[in-house]
């Protein structure tokens, strides 16, 4: 069954894994250019946090653009439109100008998701759902992590690995405007209830938003963490490789732990070990640093499809659509502020701020999370099982969970609330347990 429905998306599937391996080579490029360039950590860190910003305005905008002139031509213009961006950085130093080309990057890499999500949710059927999910996550982690490891074809220093990254852009559109598969009807738009998300779990709120901000400050500033504690550029597309590759090995079997326990549980946990790898890193010699990353990649990427895992056990009366689209705007909020953030550490007191700050984000996320299990108990059994996400996709991949296409018996659920007070769980189960001879 799996192979008829692999084979019928293989062509989206190939252009994507081609466009994220662009993606993930330009993405690593940027902030070690920036430092060749000798901006300040904080120059770096906003080169990061205005790309986040145009990826989270595409998910508003592509949409409607999508809708006015078709999938393959809005898939054309917006490859386009990334590659020309990317070229451009070759053409001045100059702060501003790069700033404005990293809004248009984010801007059109959110739409090229986009794109390629809707055509999978055309293909695929409720039976499939989950593994061709799966599937689509895998490809895209290790398409991203091999586009780390292509920092090591060319030096940084010219403009090669532009030209690279720009050609696996536009060569992306190859396979896709060529395809044969009709198109879809429409494509999600993005819509956020920062209310609906909150009341839904808090804990998966707080897991959304401390995953955004430790995996932004990932991808906009430990390229150049690595090269200011000396590592070699072949060194740094090591690190940035294995982080990606942990969090891809580590996030089934933590998901089908979570399925056996409260999720919460499980999300505190990978915090506080995060945090603990995080310690071990200052501590470790520069050249522990990249192996190291695997075990730091291992707890901080897999943090997301666990909250978003949460989110559905607690979203029977509610939208999973909606409540997926917002956890993902929440964690693209965090990932604007999370360079900010560690990037004005770093400028003040070194390099190694970049584990220290992260390392005291994920102890204050499981700390909070700690609370929240002894003041609330879990809210209901699991209805579904975990799902693999990802966060280098958009609001398309959330319509392609089997989780937005499940329906619970209300009458049969009773009106639960979202999260029960341990006080209350404890009485309940002292009732039951004298009832019971």
């Amino acid at each position: 069954m799996l192979m008829p429905i692999i084979g019928r998306i293989s062509t989206l599937l190939f252009g994507m894994a081609i466009l994220i391996a662009g993606h993930g080579l330009q993405l690593a490029y940027v902030p070690l250019r920036a430092e060749l360039f000798g901006w300040s950590n904080l120059a770096a860190g906003m080169l990061g946090s205005v790309y986040f910003s145009g990826f989270l305005l595409g998910c508003f905008l592509v949409p409607y653009l999508v809708s006015r002139s078709g999938h393959i031509r809005s898939f054309a213009a917006l490859s386009s439109l990334g590659t020309a961006s990317i070229l451009a950085l070759a053409l001045s130093e100059n702060y501003v100008f790069w700033l404005a080309l990293r809004f248009l990057v984010g801007v059109s890499v959110a739409g090229l998701y986009l794109v390629i999500e809707s055509w999978f949710n055309e293909l695929v059927v409720e039976d499939n759902r989950g593994t061709v999910l799966a599937f689509y996550t895998m490809i895209a982690l290790f398409a991203m992590a091999s586009g780390q490891l292509l920092l090591k074809v060319s030096p940084i220093e010219d403009g090669s690995l532009l030209i690279l990254a720009a050609m696996l852009f536009v060569a992306a559109a190859i396979p896709i405007c060529l395809t044969r598969t009709a198109q879809p009807s429409q494509i999600p738009s993005a819509s956020f209830s920062p209310f609906l998300v909150l009341r839904t779990s808090t804990a998966a709120t707080i897991g959304a938003l401390i995953s955004g901000l430790v995996t932004g400050s990932y991808y906009g500033l430990a390229p150049a963490y690595g090269l200011q504690i000396g590592l070699a550029i072949d060194e740094i597309s090591t690190m940035m490789a294995l982080g990606i590759i942990g969090g891809a090995l580590t996030q089934l079997p933590l998901g089908r732990l979570s399925d056996k326990m409260d999720r919460r549980i499980v999300i505190f946990s990978i915090m506080i070990v995060g945090a603990l790898v995080s310690l071990l890193m200052l501590f470790s010699g520069v050249e522990g640093v990249p192996y190291l990353m695997v075990f730091y990649g291992g707890c901080a990427m897999p943090l997301y499809a666990l909250s978003l895992a949460h989110a559905s056990d607690n979203s029977a009366s509610s939208s999973f659509l909606e409540i997926g689209t917002g956890l993902m705007i929440v964690h693209a909020l965090g990932a604007i502020v999370g360079p900010l953030l560690v990037a004005q550490a770093m400028s003040l007191i070194g390099a190694h701020a970049f584990f220290i700050v992260n390392g005291l984000i994920l102890m204050l996320g499981g700390s909070a999370i700690f609370v929240l299990t002894k003041i609330r108990g879990s809210a209901r059994e699991h209805f579904t099982e975990f799902e693999m996400a990802t966060t280098v996709s958009a609001q398309g991949a959330i319509t392609l969970d089997p989780r937005v296409e499940s329906e619970f018996d209300e009458a049969d659920l009773g009106e639960v609330p979202q999260e029960v007070p341990q006080e209350v769980s404890q009485e309940v189960s002292q009732e039951v347990s004298q009832e019971v001879p």
